[in-house]
């Protein structure tokens, strides 16, 4: 049987070898409902509640796995009046429209079939399976049913009422009390700031670095000001009032004056592009905007519409009058414009009551109290309304920061210092910045005491980076949550003195806020229990209206709660839809694990590539040397073929290492060659700068990180020994190359295509060579001279490469240790594992021509259960050939480790096939060798070693043209081993790649006992052949001219066969 996946909930992404083995019990009792039901349904079927457990159980792994087949370990520990018993292996198959009635039927077959085997039986059947599978699970099976009939609680609760007849589908029901908080939403938060005004009139309430400041007293009369000459200007209650100012003390100030009569708050950032704002304004049509004298320039150049523009100078002018506050908790509150998937901005409408119980559940749950808080994010930015609200609403002082100070670390540190701040709330990369070039000041701010972090997930290193700052109280908090649920929903305070918090795992964004619910739900929106992962959805009064002007997608994303219960469903029973990836663990943390359509996922010359994914991964391998990495795609796709590039932007941990640009740059270089990634996510070379562009809120600004200069020579990482020819083959490849070029590292060995080139920009590498050379030399010779030595010899006319490029073809075939690793302890002789049900077959190059009539004939092929197909395309003869329900599909890389598939997925397949036929290749008869050892001998490697583990046969599609290789004129069935290629491997690299392959293939079956096949098939015809095939078109060319080719100097014969005799073969 197959070695069953890993559960989604699993903390390690494959299996290992454990130190030592322990038992970790949980006991769930069911209610006597569920036990009398569900034993009404076995006993109705005739059947045994141990049935029905077993059915459950099939059904369970079945749903949590994506699997249809399995082994499950069933012990009975009443048989045969033992106390214990050996666990038998009980196999199952299952489909997904199956019946819960027919699981439990096919479970009482079969259960018999289980019972047969004996001890000795047993034991002889787990003798041969562990010498065939040295892996570190159990040979038959990973999943254990003990069953004991003294009490029947064993999994977890579901539907029993629904018909037995329904489609076998197991409801994983989670739910988790939230929290609550009485909160008298009357009181909005503009009226609580007005009842600290009554306290604590002579208090600093909010103040700026140039020494500006307003008392409570005297923002609340400032407040009132503005309050009344907006209604002056015709502001109506619920109508939209934008504000587009330089951050100063006043901001704060119209913000309340606004909430003050009941008017919605839009904030414009003067530093967004004039499109960005005048979009805004179209959709809003706000009825007045306030600016200043710093921002009049841009409100001159923006089309205002009806709105009526309000100066700060004519607030401060007028006499103060009394305005009652209107605010209520169920009015709208502000608009808060966020990029839209489209392009364009999409208004989030917040209300009062959703204000209400963010502000009050976070005081409650952090015991935030008085404040002085730095407010250093942009107006746009939903986290400036927490660094606003917190500190006015228990009494304490708001810190701007003027737009001078913003992003310089240096600067804003020593403000934090002076002004003694309590309370910051900024985004990761913002932290990242503060510490790097602010520790000094803040070594002595002793006073810091929380530290919010959020918009971004939260790196180890921030958190080393807290810690080193040894602040006994610091609280780092972790807070999740998007602006269409008020700023958060999820938070972790993070004891940054303590030592245990840098190796905090996993690094979740806590427990959910008072009022709120947070829910994991799969793609049919049925929740998921703990551990699993699907996609984030929040609940509870803190959720959104929806977006202004786009009631379709609000009512897309934000939709009833089905799941609330009824003492919340008062304090709101909207639900949104994140879009989010994440998972709740045992405690009730959410782990939050990026976004569900994969923001950063970028298709490169066919292959899906997530961006995140090598920037970790460059992270990991660097033990701690860089503090952020973020990868770039680079270069054009136009006519002249596909250009493109990753590029990598690291920045490192220590600012000094940057002074030693030599030192850093080789590090970087020798780090690019040995990231553990397949070639085409490798990227073409990491580029240090001392930081990474952010965006007003203080995210990474991925469009500027698109704009980041790359290095425009790499003369450091040209080789010493690089001759004066070289150097011109080197410049011609600036020129055809363009971009990546400038990021190559140059060597005698570096190959054209590897440095990024194609078949195209070969052809123009011909053209330079033409012009600047006067030399016409033909394209195939270009081809086996692709490095940049060999085609330097070549145009200086040497007849041979360098001595240290030619091949030792011995060496060159020779089994490696991994081969010799995989066979110790094998059983040496074994039968096909799915003999009785049909076998299972992986193909290559099913998208070829004779792939597509392999697999044809395969589908076809009573004897075959399933098809095993990786390609690298998706093309019409595979989808059709799926239809039948046989063909499983792998994207994959001939190129890249494992074909391409993660090691799960690659382990699986060798766990279950019963024969490879292995005929995929990069046909090319002008590249060299050594550019087609990748694709066409290290894949064929790959597959031996997959083969050797239970010494399935192995099918090699080789080329009757290794003839050419002998002085045969036709070639019987018989080794070519002694018939060895050229020594350069230029000329017939095609040839030369496939008489390798066979050489080696030999060598495995003669030292491992590999049984392998070679098929040599010579010139293939047939429909659908390719008509750039050469002997294709001879064909053709003769039957139009009724004439064939004088060919005085050639032997032999042609030799035409059917490409669908060929499959059969096969």
């Amino acid at each position: 049987p197959c070695t069953l996946p890993l559960f989604d909930f699993s903390q390690v992404p494959t299996r290992r070898l454990l130190p030592e083995y322990a038992t970790h019990e949980v006991e769930i009792f069911l209610s006597s409902g569920t036990v009398a039901a569900f034993s009404s349904l076995v006993r109705q079927m005739g059947a045994t509640e141990f049935h029905g457990h077993l059915a459950i159980l099939q059904a369970l792994l079945a749903r949590l796995l994506d699997i249809r087949e399995g082994c499950i370990g069933v012990a009975e520990p009443q048989r045969g009046g033992r106390k214990e018993a050996q666990p038998l292996p009980h196999c199952f198959n299952i489909e997904p429209q199956d019946t819960i009635t027919e699981v439990i039927h096919r479970a009482c077959q079969t259960t018999p079939d289980t019972l047969k085997y004996g001890p000795g039986r047993m034991n002889d059947l787990l003798s041969h399976y562990s010498k065939s599978h040295p892996t570190p699970e159990h040979p038959l099976f990973q999943v254990q049913l003990i069953y004991q009939d003294h009490h029947a609680g064993n999994l977890f609760e579901s539907s029993i009422e629904s018909d037995a007849a329904a489609p076998c589908d197991l409801v994983l029901y989670l739910t988790r009390q939230r929290p609550r908080l009485d909160i008298t939403v009357s009181a909005t938060i503009s009226k609580r700031i007005e009842q600290m005004s009554l306290a604590r009139p002579g208090v600093v309430a909010v103040k700026d670095a140039d020494g500006n400041s307003f008392t409570y007293k005297q923002m609340q009369q400032h407040i009132q000001r503005a309050a009344a000459v907006l209604r002056i200007n015709g502001v109506q209650a619920q109508g939209y009032v934008a504000v587009c100012c330089e951050p100063t003390i006043y901001a704060v100030c119209h913000l309340l004056a606004i909430w003050r009569i009941n008017a919605i708050y839009v904030p414009l950032d003067p530093q967004n592009p004039f499109s960005r704002l005048q979009l805004i304004l179209n959709d809003c049509q706000p009825a007045a905007i306030i600016y200043h004298d710093p921002t009049e320039s841009v409100i001159r150049r923006l089309n205002l519409h009806s709105s009526t523009p309000v100066s700060i100078a004519e607030i401060c002018r007028a006499q103060t009058q009394a305005c009652p506050d209107l605010s209520q908790c169920e009015s709208a509150a502000c608009v808060l414009y966020t990029s839209g998937s489209t392009g364009t901005p999409k208004g989030i409408l917040l209300t009062h009551a959703n204000l209400l119980h963010q502000i009050l559940g976070v005081r409650h749950r952090f015991q935030i109290d008085c404040e002085t808080a730095l407010q250093q994010s942009s107006h746009g930015f939903d986290v400036s309304l927490d660094q606003m609200l917190q500190p006015l609403v228990g009494g304490g002082t708001l810190i701007v920061a003027p737009r001078r100070l913003r992003g310089d670390a240096i600067a804003l540190s020593r403000l934090m210092l002076v002004e003694n701040v309590t309370y910051t709330y900024a985004t990761p990369s913002e932290y990242m910045v503060l510490l790097r070039y602010g520790s000094d000041a803040l070594h002595q701010l002793t006073s810091w005491g929380t530290a919010f972090v959020g918009g971004e997930a939260l790196p180890r290193h921030l958190i080393e980076l807290f810690h080193a700052l040894r602040r006994p109280g610091l609280r780092l908090i972790n807070r999740y949550g998007p602006t269409e649920i008020s700023i958060s929903s999820s938070c972790l305070a993070i004891d940054t003195f303590d030592p245990a918090c840098i190796n905090l795992q996993p690094i979740s964004v806590g427990w959910t806020l008072p009022n709120y619910s947070t829910y994991i739900i799969d793609l049919d929106g049925a929740p998921l229990p703990v551990g699993f992962t699907g996609e984030i959805v929040v609940s509870g009064p803190g959720v959104a209206r929806g977006y202004l002007h786009k009631d379709a997608l609000t009512k897309q994303r934000f939709r009833p709660d089905p799941f609330a219960d009824s003492p919340n469903m008062s304090s709101g029973c909207t639900m949104y839809r994140t879009g989010d990836k994440g998972r709740l663990l045992p405690t009730g943390e959410l782990v939050y694990l990026g976004r569900i359509d994969g923001d950063h996922q970028v298709k490169l010359r066919g292959y899906r590539i997530e961006l995140d994914d090598i920037a970790n991964t460059i992270l990991k391998s660097t033990e701690g040397r860089l503090a952020e990495a973020v990868v770039s795609v680079r270069g054009l796709h136009d006519a002249g073929g596909d250009r493109r590039f990753l590029t990598a932007f690291v920045v490192p941990v220590c600012t000094q290492e940057l002074a030693a640009v030599n030192e850093m740059l080789q590090f970087l270089d020798k780090l690019v060659a040995n990231l553990p990634l397949p070639p085409y996510m490798l990227p073409q070379v990491i580029v240090p700068v001392d930081g990474l562009p952010r965006n007003p809120n203080g995210k990474l600004d991925r469009r500027a990180v698109d704009q980041l200069p790359l290095p425009s020579k790499r003369q450091h990482a040209m080789s010493p020994t690089i001759s004066d020819s070289e150097r011109f083959v080197i410049w011609i490849w600036e020129q055809c190359l363009a971009q990546s070029a400038q990021t190559a590292v140059w060597s005698s060995t570096t190959d054209f295509f590897q440095a990024g080139g194609n078949s195209l920009l070969m052809v123009k590498v011909q053209a330079f060579l033409q012009q600047h050379m006067k030399r016409s030399i033909p394209l195939s010779t270009l081809f086996q001279s692709s490095t940049i030595g060999d085609m330097a010899a070549l145009l200086t006319g040497a007849s041979t490469p360098p001595p240290e490029s030619n091949i030792d073809w011995e060496q060159e075939t020779l089994p490696g240790l991994e081969e010799k690793y995989i066979c110790d302890g094998r059983s040496p002789q074994l039968s096909p594992l799915h003999a009785e049900g049909g076998i299972e077959v992986c193909l290559t190059g099913a998208t070829g021509f004779l792939g597509s009539a392999l697999l044809r004939c395969l589908a076809a092929d009573p004897r075959v259960a399933r098809i095993h197909c990786i390609h690298r395309l998706t093309l019409p003869s595979v989808a059709s050939a799926a239809g039948t329900a046989k063909v499983v599909r792998y994207k994959g890389d001939l190129t890249a480790p494992r074909l391409g598939l993660d090691r799960g997925c690659w382990q699986e397949l060798a766990s279950r096939v019963d024969l490879i036929i292995h005929n995929g290749a990069d046909v090319s008869f002008l590249k060299s060798y050594r550019s087609l050892h990748p694709a066409n001998v290290q894949s064929t490697r790959h597959l031996a070693c997959m083969a050797l583990r239970r010494q399935i046969p192995l099918h090699f599609v080789s080329t009757a043209d290794v003839a050419q290789l002998t002085d045969m004129d036709s070639l019987p069935p018989q080794s070519v081993a002694h018939s060895l290629p050229p020594a350069d491997g230029a000329d017939s690299g095609y040839v030369a790649s496939k008489w390798a392959s066979e050489v080696y293939l030999e060598k495995c079956a003669a030292r491992f006992q590999l049984p392998c096949a070679i098929h040599r098939p010579t010139n293939i015809v047939g429909e659908g052949m390719h008509g750039t095939d050469f002997m294709q078109g001879l064909i053709q060319w003769s039957l139009r001219t009724l004439q064939v080719p004088a060919l005085p100097h050639w032997t032999g014969f042609f030799d035409f066969v059917s490409v669908t005799d060929v499959a059969m073969e096969i």
